[in-house]
């Protein structure tokens, strides 16, 4: 992300878009135009709100062992995004008055260009619960000592992320022109039993049921308990090997009579 995605032109324009009206402000009682976003971070909320330019999306596939194994930070976040935010700008500028001859004016201006010299990097992640389409978001095989995903989950998360709409877990078929009724071992909405070999003692730690966003819908309804939620990691400030340029423009203070 650092590498390609911050300095791509919708990134610049967003940044230009963000930072544009703190130079107007500025510049209207103010010679140092510098600013640093520090002193924001104690609302991460706000502050993502306000400057986050860019994002990265990993997938729960993007974070699997080589094995395709759960990590931990598969079964802590599933999906999730990765945002970049303005840490310290740098204005340098061109200033000079425009005259109106005619109304008798004189208007204070600058060509402003900006440098992002640093920025911050953070996780987000929502723990909503929500789905859509009617189709409820599989979180995985559970029992009570750990989780595992089955081989359609993680077909899901790859066709899925190509805009195929599966429907995985809620329909017998799907909405797209593969037959993937055949490719797996085991349907998704099923208990899965991990033993290996033929032949083998059953025993319920071997089992593991599937969970849905619906599944802890109807649990939290039941207990009376549980939410929505909004997680954040602790942003990390970067000094960028090359800042990024952003033309602003002219900015203006209102014109005066001379």
């Amino acid at each position: 992300m650092i590498s390609r995605k911050i300095y791509t032109e919708a990134a610049g324009a967003l940044l230009k878009n963000k930072i544009k009206p703190i130079l107007e402000r500025s510049f209207q009682d103010s010679i140092d135009l510098d600013f640093d976003t520090k002193v924001f971070l104690t609302d991460l909320r706000r502050f993502h709100m306000d400057w986050q330019f860019q994002i990265v999306n990993v997938s729960s596939y993007d974070t699997l062992t080589s094995r395709l194994g759960m990590t931990d930070l598969t079964a802590t976040l599933a999906n999730f995004g990765i945002y970049a935010a303005i840490g310290h700008v740098e204005a340098h500028e061109d200033r000079y008055y425009k005259y109106n001859r005619g109304e008798k004016t004189r208007t204070y201006c600058m060509d402003a260009q900006i440098k992002v010299t640093h920025i911050y990097v953070y996780v987000k992640d929502n723990y909503s619960f929500n789905d859509l389409d009617g189709n409820s978001q599989y979180l995985g095989h559970w029992n009570k000592r750990g989780v595992i995903l089955t081989k359609g989950a993680l077909v899901s998360e790859l066709v899925n992320g190509r805009k195929f709409h599966t429907r995985f877990g809620n329909s017998p078929e799907t909405e797209t022109n593969f037959n993937w009724k055949y490719l797996f071992d085991r349907p998704l909405d099923k208990p899965v039993d991990k033993r290996t070999g033929l032949i083998g003692k059953f025993m319920e730690r071997d089992v593991y049921w599937p969970v849905y966003n619906s599944t802890y819908n109807r649990w939290r309804e039941k207990h009376n308990r549980g939410g929505d939620f909004m997680i954040y990691s602790k942003p990390r400030y970067i000094k960028l090997d090359k800042p990024i340029e952003v033309d602003v423009g002219a900015i203006c203070r209102p014109a005066e009579k001379m």
